[in-house]
């Protein structure tokens, strides 16, 4: 039976090894971009192509990718989609048997094409697996690392109810989506990314969909480098963000739709207080930008009770800023007060120091 370079990959003889498409969308991401490629031209694993998508940057990227041909394959879009408009268009020229959804600011390490592979070959049925992701700093500098939540440890498939109860509990801090491999065979099953429903957002929405029909999982391995505080797509989208975050979106559509019967009752009481979090951040943006008429309605959707009996928020501060908030919010706006408000939750640090496990949640 043939291995791998490292020993791991194992086939049945006579088999080929499976084609990996590495899809790379990008948008005015030179900054980061040679540093992304290097670690995908790196990889242990072969076969691959690595397939650039240039989402019509303006920046430096053009000549980049000239720099890497023969290389990699590079697709420039004539006018600008968005990521996932992108993406799609990356899965319909892809000629891989499986699709890995890598970022072009993010750095990874040699051999997660190689275990994401390898763990298809031994799970035939498994349809998409992710990997668990280091934090890092805009300048590459380790803070933090994802810890799993207990329900999804043990790199076993997941089934949907699984995966619908660890995020109705945690959130989405565990399918990280530069991470995600899935089979095209998959893809061409359940269909393309939603964008114009789902916005940037719409990667969960797709691991959703996967999950009703194929098993997912999730490797312990920590097998990339998840940049942050460089002002990617994700911290713009918070950014004074007042509308219900589209987690709650997609999860209220698969709930509604059947999902509540698979939900257990400690899972969707975290689910609203996860909610209620989300209202007291609206109301403290609301504040921030002197809305506070809408700071008051968006604080009257919050349930004190959800926030109380769920352990995966922070209950007593949650409650606290509530009750400030219901203060201030009835009182005339104090200029001091919205800069405090807007340096401690929208102007985004690195850490100080390096953590050793985690991923920095909560208010």
């Amino acid at each position: 039976m043939p291995t791998s370079a490292t020993g791991d990959l194992r086939v049945p003889t006579g088999r080929r090894l499976p084609l990996v498409s590495i899809l790379v969308p990008s948008y005015n991401g030179a900054k980061y971009l040679r540093e992304s490629l290097d670690s995908l031209l790196a990889q242990t694993y072969r076969p691959v192509e690595i397939i650039l998508l240039d989402d019509a940057s303006t920046d430096e990227t053009p000549a980049i990718a000239a720099a890497y041909a023969g290389r990699i394959a590079y697709v420039r879009q004539p006018a600008n989609l968005g990521i996932y408009q992108n993406v799609n268009a990356g899965i319909a020229q892809a000629r891989g048997d499986l699709l890995a959804t890598y970022h072009a600011d993010d750095i990874y390490l040699p051999t997660i094409v190689e275990a994401q592979v390898a763990y298809f070959e031994r799970h035939p049925e498994v349809g998409a697996v992710f990997c668990s992701d280091i934090f890092v700093d805009a300048e590459g500098r380790e803070y933090a690392r994802l810890v799993l939540p207990p329900e999804v440890r043990g790199e076993r498939p997941l089934d949907f109810r699984t995966v619908l109860n660890a995020l109705l509990r945690y959130k989405n801090r565990f399918l990280v989506c530069p991470t995600a491999m899935e089979r095209a065979s998959v893809h061409a099953a359940v269909g393309a990314y939603r964008p114009d429903r789902y916005r940037n957002t719409a990667d969960l929405e797709m691991w959703l969909r996967i999950a009703k029909v194929y098993p997912i999982a999730v490797l312990e391995s920590h097998l990339m480098k998840y940049r942050h505080f460089h002002g990617n797509s994700s911290q713009r989208y918070h950014h004074l963000r007042t509308e219900p975050e589209n987690f709650f979106i997609i999860l209220d559509e698969y709930l509604e739709s059947g999902a509540a019967a698979l939900g257990t009752p400690e899972a969707l009481v975290s689910y609203e207080a996860h909610r209620s979090e989300d209202r007291i951040m609206a109301a403290i943006s609301h504040y921030i930008k002197g809305d506070l008429a809408e700071g008051r309605r968006a604080l009257s959707a919050v349930q004190s009770r959800a926030i109380a009996h769920a352990p995966q928020v922070q209950r007593s501060r949650l409650l606290l800023l509530e009750v400030g908030l219901w203060g201030l919010l009835r009182l005339p706006r104090v200029e001091t007060i919205a800069q405090l408000m807007y340096e401690r939750w929208h102007v985004k640090r690195p850490p100080f120091r390096t953590a050793s496990v985690g991923r920095p949640v909560g208010p």
